[in-house]
């Protein structure tokens, strides 16, 4: 792997799901594996799992009881989720998490912080807020104080927010995801390749990447459709 190769990931993901904060930490140790390629670009792209959550949110247990049947089995599913985070240093709380935002905003706010490449940075501090601090992504102050511990300038996040600057971009690209049979987060695109969906450990992820890096695969049906 001595040749230098173009990196490029795409992850479409959506910020309440805790499988999607559990690929990024296998994510960033798989590349921390990789040798050969050159500096990854990780492009962080939308995909709202419930568009039709509420501007102000839906009750945390209301939530769950819908998507899982029971809160009693959240829980369970909730339990193992912790578990998988302590092995990759993220700390789930989901005692804090008190109500599910919708993510428009939040996906926009993103979309403004690859602007100064800082979308990574803005994603990770979106993750860490709402599962290990409890704070509520869909509201716009929030947003913007995180924006400012992501680095970007919070009061110009504010007023961006309070717009509807890139709105349309979040719509077309996750249409984009679902026109090629993207229903489901996370799912990580190389080099224009579907190479994974699902959450998987950092060694399958090494795998599917140096799998598309270094080896000619034909062109599947998704690649490209995410810019």
């Amino acid at each position: 792997m001595s040749d230098t190769q173009v990196l490029t990931i795409d992850v479409v993901s959506d910020l309440v799901s805790p499988w999607c904060y559990l690929a990024m930490g296998r994510l960033e140790k798989a590349l921390s594996k990789l040798q050969g390629a050159s500096v990854p670009v990780i492009r962080w792209q939308p995909f709202e799992i419930n568009p039709a959550i509420p501007s102000a949110g839906m009750n945390v247990d209301r939530y769950l009881s819908a998507v899982f049947g029971s809160a009693d089995i959240a829980r369970q599913v909730l339990d193992e989720v912790t578990s998988e985070g302590e092995a990759e240093g993220i700390r789930f709380d989901f005692e804090r998490v008190r109500s599910v935002p919708n993510t428009l905003s939040a996906h926009r706010l993103i979309l403004l912080a690859e602007e100064e490449d800082l979308g990574e940075q803005m994603t990770h501090t979106l993750f860490q807020g709402f599962f290990e601090e409890g704070r509520d992504i869909g509201d716009l102050g929030v947003l913007a104080g995180l924006a400012g511990k992501a680095g970007l300038d919070a009061d110009s996040a504010g007023e961006y927010l309070a717009g509807d600057r890139n709105r349309d971009i979040v719509r077309t690209r996750e249409a984009q995801a679902r026109s090629v049979g993207l229903i489901g987060v996370p799912s990580i695109i190389v080099n224009g390749q579907l190479a994974i969906m699902g959450v998987q450990d950092s060694n399958t992820i090494l795998a599917a990447i140096e799998q598309a890096l270094f080896h000619e695969l034909p062109e599947t049906p998704q690649a490209g459709v995410l810019h």
